[in-house]
């Protein structure tokens, strides 16, 4: 029987794959939702608004995670 290639294999590395997946999409769109979630505040005034201050923190903390998972993911089986 054959070595897997990589550390992580079967249904675990699918699993952490769809994780990256909507990590990276999340990163993708975090702007974009952070600036609407910014103009509904102002339009409705309700509700909790996150500081930029605090959105670049969970997008950093979201970059870091990715990285983290790609590593993971880039380990070779010895």
């Amino acid at each position: 029987m054959r070595n897997p290639t990589f550390k992580i294999y079967g249904q675990r590395r699918r699993e952490v794959k769809k994780k990256l997946g909507e990590l990276k999409r999340y990163v993708k769109n975090f702007w974009y939702c952070h600036q609407l979630d910014k103009d509904m505040f102002m339009f409705f005034n309700s509700g909790n608004m996150m500081t930029d201050d605090e959105a670049q923190e969970k997008f950093d903390q979201a970059n870091a995670e990715i990285a983290e998972l790609e590593t993971k993911l880039a380990e070779k089986y010895e």
